[in-house]
């Protein structure tokens, strides 16, 4: 019987990934998300193994960025999903690969928190509803729209459930470091900043934990050696990126604003947005809908509600509760909006802001952390009485949150940039810069799609490095917002990066249009792009 509910799980789970995720979609000749951002991650999954064959052994690479290049190691690099992806990398390319992680993703959340909760309360209906409300969660289904680094979650509930498992005295302390251990470097080579806001809040966690269970004292302060020893072990399977990190230069400088307004709305716990798939409207939320992650709906609220009046007196529970409202708090971020009004009213993560990295985390991301306790706090309650009303209401809990079908874009292939033809054109290793610039564009893709065979100026591998944001030109091109006087910028970052050629893809804007016009540069029709040759100065 327990057999036939994973194999329930892990179907119920694969199905509806692929009814909001692919909905039919070809897996080689679309990608499955949107935006820029996939392009991101499949230069890395193209990257590493490329990186690799050809014995490149610094992780500061100059096929970005030139001339300085990029210290590869403070951005979104994802060595472990690109190992995980590899076979399907070789067999069809990254397109491949990032489409079968992302359907991946949401199954291995759900079903990561489906073994937690089911260990804890041994009830497969209550453990089901949990799965659930984790994989498909509002910030599953808003991270999945494009960024598979902060959607592929599943290392979550597991290092959770092995610290429970440790708690409740079922795990020895070998198998509690070696897995901790393994978890967390794991966490790290996927997503340092949900393993760094994880760190934060599990310590908050356990300071609470420590007063409100005098019980439990022993057994928390035995974990905390655990995790002391686990350390060096996450340490030493992140050592070259950690290394890359510390002796390479800190490349990162993202806007200020960037921590205020990605942050969850008030309003969003109990309205839905554009990304569910019941009663989606704009609610003019901060953020985009891929960072709206704070949907609970009505029916988990209720749940929620109930499930504390019921074990409000029990210690553990009041705990859970205690957590949940501290992560429900820290995803507001520094001030409060109020149905898309803000209030400036301050709040707690203000104190953050100014913290070295931890200021630079996006307070609507907390919402990782409490739609797993709201997955298990839900699952615990049916489990506790597992009546068919409350069974019923945990069904309706997943169904609120259930996503919209996610938009599906063509593949992002170019004529131009098959590998060979971009250096037929243009000769051996080649520096150029490619329209649409950085996050407007592509850029990342072609660069992979043609093996790496040419150097950019430029490249969108996340927010400018910080010594290229010195030229007037590189943040007006990021945001595709040209002020007066853009042309002679333009020309004149073109020229102090020794750029030889800018090629105009598909969809250059505007405003990048007009400033080569007015330069007069010598052109050339190739294939779909328009190349333009940087005379010398």
């Amino acid at each position: 019987m327990a057999k036939r509910w994973h194999v329930a799980a892990l179907v119920m789970y694969a199905a509806e990934s692929w009814l909001f995720l692919d909905h039919g979609a070809s897996l080689t000749r679309n990608v499955l998300g949107s935006s820029a951002d996939p392009s991101l991650i499949m230069w890395f999954l193209a990257w590493w193994p490329w990186a690799v064959t050809h014995h490149v052994h610094s992780l500061h690479s100059f096929l970005v960025w030139q001339p300085a290049g990029l210290n590869l190691a403070w951005t979104t690099c994802v060595p472990l999903l690109a190992l995980l992806g590899l076979p399907f990398t070789l067999a069809g390319g990254p397109i491949l690969a990032f489409n079968m992680l992302t359907l991946a993703a949401p199954v291995l959340a759900a079903y990561g928190a489906f073994l937690l909760c089911l260990a804890l309360f041994e009830v497969p209906a209550a453990a089901l509803i949990g799965g659930w409300l984790f994989g498909f969660s509002s910030y599953e289904s808003a991270q999945s729209f494009d960024h598979l680094n902060l959607d592929f979650t599943v290392l979550v509930p597991l290092a959770v459930l092995v610290a429970l498992s440790r708690l409740r005295g079922r795990l020895r302390r070998g198998g509690t470091v070696l897995a901790l251990g393994v978890l967390l470097g794991g966490e790290f080579l996927i997503s340092d900043e949900i393993l760094a806001t994880g760190a934060l809040f599990s310590a908050a966690a356990f300071g609470l934990g420590y007063a409100m269970l005098p019980a439990a004292r022993g057994a928390l302060r035995a974990l905390v050696v655990d995790v002391a020893l686990a350390a060096p072990l996450a340490m030493l399977l992140c050592a070259p990126l950690l290394w890359a990190m510390l002796t390479g230069p800190y490349d990162v400088a993202h806007p200020a604003f960037w921590a205020r307004w990605f942050i969850t709305d008030l309003g969003n716990f109990i309205l839905p947005t554009p990304a569910s798939a019941f009663f989606g409207a704009d609610r003019h939320f901060p953020g985009g809908y891929d960072e709206q992650d704070g949907y609970l709906g009505l029916p988990a609220i209720l749940l929620l509600a109930l499930a504390w009046r019921e074990q409000r007196g029990n210690a553990a529970w009041r705990l859970g509760f205690c957590v949940l409202a501290m992560l429900l708090v820290a995803s507001l971020g520094p001030e409060l909006y109020l149905f898309g009004h803000h209030t400036h009213i301050p709040l707690p993560w203000a104190l953050l802001l100014h913290l070295p990295l931890l200021g630079a985390a996006l307070p609507a991301r907390c919402m990782l952390f409490a739609s797993l306790l709201v997955a298990m706090i839900s699952a615990a309650w049916v489990a506790a009485a597992p009546a068919r009303l409350r069974v019923l209401l945990g069904a309706l809990a997943c169904a609120a949150v259930l996503p919209v079908p996610h938009p599906v874009a063509a593949s992002p292939d170019s004529a131009f940039f098959r590998p060979g033809v971009l250096q037929a054109a243009l000769g051996a290793n080649p520096r150029v810069m490619i329209l649409p610039f950085g996050i407007a564009g592509l850029c990342s893709y072609w660069q992979a799609e043609n093996g790496f065979g040419f150097t950019q100026v430029g490249g969108y591998l996340g927010y400018p490095p910080i010594g290229m944001q010195k030229y007037p030109a590189v943040l007006q091109l990021f945001s595709d917002t040209f002020l007066p006087g853009f042309t002679p910028e333009f020309a004149g970052f073109a020229r102090a990066t020794g750029t030889q050629y800018v090629i105009a893809a598909p969809g250059t804007p505007a405003g990048e249009w007009a400033a080569l016009r007015a330069l007069d540069w010598p052109a050339q029709k190739i294939d779909d792009v328009t190349v333009f040759t940087v005379p010398p100065k």
